[in-house]
């Protein structure tokens, strides 16, 4: 049964998610000036991560989407296993996001700037301009949507949830903006980093109760008790397989 998984993945999955990746980068890139932004950059991306799942046959559990608001802005904050993550969180969420990515992903041709048609925030780590990208966030969740981070900064390398970093803490005591914690598992399993095929492996998403910031407190003890009872929620239920 795995030969034939394998087989399915080589033949049929990756040339085809190869080909529809570049069919939905095309049609943001088209579609986004005249519908706008905020409804092309969810509409196809959401598609695009639910088509994904589906020709890879990996199962998906889905739990908590009833703690969200579909029509409130949050700023949801998961661990990051691998790329199917981003399948994951796309295709299943059911929520209007736009992600907060590493810079170097705007290099990726079509690809990149298809992401920044779709209205995505390019964060550049290693410079000043860290803080023109939070500028750029704030003006994203003013416009109604909501924004989608991993809080590790990479892809964990051992299955294990690391440290998370500030930034969308600090965003969210700034706009009082309700920190939503998201449990990822299964997808390490399925597809690690450095691996160049995907087991199938049954994948989970557990969206937990929203985390509240408190304008009133001082900003350094608000930004620490976000960070640490967002990573609990998430380091709860984001288990490797």
């Amino acid at each position: 049964m795995k030969i034939f998984y394998l087989i399915w993945q080589y033949l049929v999955a990756f040339p085809v998610m190869i080909v529809s990746t570049l069919i939905a980068s095309i049609l943001v890139i088209i579609l986004s000036p005249i519908f706008g932004s905020r409804v092309i950059g969810s509409v196809i991306p959401r598609a695009w991560g639910w088509f994904f799942c589906k020709l890879f046959l990996l199962p998906v559990k889905v739990e908590g989407r009833d703690n969200i608001d579909p029509k409130k802005e949050y700023i949801f904050v998961a661990n990051h296993q691998s790329l199917l993550d981003i399948f994951l969180m796309e295709g299943y969420l059911g929520h209007n996001i736009k992600w907060m990515m590493k810079k170097e992903l705007s290099r990726i041709p079509v690809f990149g700037y298809a992401c920044k048609c779709a209205g995505f925030i390019y964060v550049d780590r290693h410079s000043r301009a860290a803080a023109s990208s939070l500028s750029k966030a704030d003006s994203v969740l003013r416009e109604g949507s909501s924004l989608a981070v991993f809080a590790e900064g990479t892809r964990t390398l051992t299955g294990e949830v690391g440290p998370f970093k500030r930034g969308a803490f600090i965003l969210a005591h700034d706009l009082n903006l309700p920190i939503v914690p998201v449990s990822i598992s299964g997808c390490y399993d399925a597809f690690p980093k450095g691996r160049l095929w995907v087991r199938r492996t049954p994948l989970r998403l557990v969206v937990h109760a929203p985390v509240l910031p408190d304008a009133s407190a001082d900003s350094a003890s608000d930004i620490a008790r976000l960070r640490d009872v967002t990573r609990e929620a998430v380091v709860r239920c984001a288990s490797p397989k």
